[in-house]
């Protein structure tokens, strides 16, 4: 089974491998209904996942089949979070007189009911009951049950199974600095898909430099200059600048080659050069 990387979105990874993250997410939890998508966007290509729940969690998983075609490179994405609202289970209606109806509930799911929030109430028999208004007066008795009031002049006494329900809602959770780079897929690549342009670029100056350009190559440029144009002495100026670069990408976090340097131990008897002041005898 694959590793499972734990609320963090993998910033890279190649195409066509299976890939197990997590997503905890505190304001967003799958108890109060929330569901989790990423969606991902390249230059070319795009892509989107939904997360399953696992013990309370969101977690997510590529499948080979699912990144195999992706083309290589860095894809934009965003985490999207959807809940279809506060749903109720409501069982009857009552009026007091003054224009408004009281409905009862035996149960709500996905986002907890509060004051002022827009509900949309079907399925009485009595098409009264059934409106899209605010509630006031939330009362609920710590099971799950409880009333609202809503203003509703037209309401009838009615008991019977309806619904009632709440807005969806939709977050997306985005930013410039949300990059997935996906590498390309091993398995179909090309030879040469693995290497950087200065890898590239570096074994087309060591072929001008011996003189074993091939007619494939000795149309390739460098900033608009065809490499059989550049001479001998800046070629040898950009070989070195490649090397360098090529040995920061392949030796990340490191600033250059490290060298062993020992200084000998200095004792009591070792005898330096005389010093001004020994040669003049002034200031001392």
């Amino acid at each position: 089974m694959a590793p499972v990387v734990d609320n963090v979105v993998p910033k890279n990874f190649p195409a066509g491998t299976t890939v197990r993250y997590t997503r905890t997410l505190d304001e967003f939890q799958p108890s109060d209904g929330w569901a989790y998508t990423i969606y991902l966007n390249g230059l070319t290509q795009k892509f989107n996942k939904a997360a399953l729940v696992v013990d309370g969690i969101f977690q997510i998983q590529f499948d080979p089949s699912d990144t195999s075609s992706l083309a290589p490179g860095p894809y934009r994405y965003a985490e999207r979070l959807t809940n279809p609202g506060t749903a109720f289970v409501l069982t009857g209606v009552t009026v007091d007189g003054e224009g408004n109806a009281i409905y009862a509930f035996s149960s709500f799911s996905n986002l907890p009911p509060f004051d002022g929030m827009k509900v949309t109430i079907t399925g009485f028999s009595n098409s009264g009951n059934n409106v899209v208004a605010a509630i006031s007066s939330l009362s609920l008795d710590g099971e799950g049950a409880g009333s609202f009031v809503v203003a509703n002049g037209a309401a009838v006494p009615e008991t019977h199974a309806a619904s009632g329900a709440g807005a969806a809602e939709t977050f997306d959770i985005t930013g410039d600095e949300l990059v997935m780079n996906i590498e390309p897929n091993v398995s179909i690549a090309a030879a040469g898909a693995f290497n950087s342009w200065e890898e590239r670029t570096l074994a087309v100056i060591e072929a001008a430099l011996s003189g074993r350009l091939t007619a494939d190559i000795q149309s390739y440029q460098i900033a608009g200059r065809a490499v059989t144009k550049i001479p001998v002495g800046e070629l040898l100026q950009i070989r070195g600048t490649l090397q360098a670069k090529i040995w920061r990408q392949t030796h990340p976090g490191q600033l250059g080659v490290p060298y062993k340097v020992e200084f000998p131990v200095e004792g009591d008897g070792h005898e330096y050069p005389p010093t001004w002041q020994d040669v003049t005898g002034l200031g001392r």
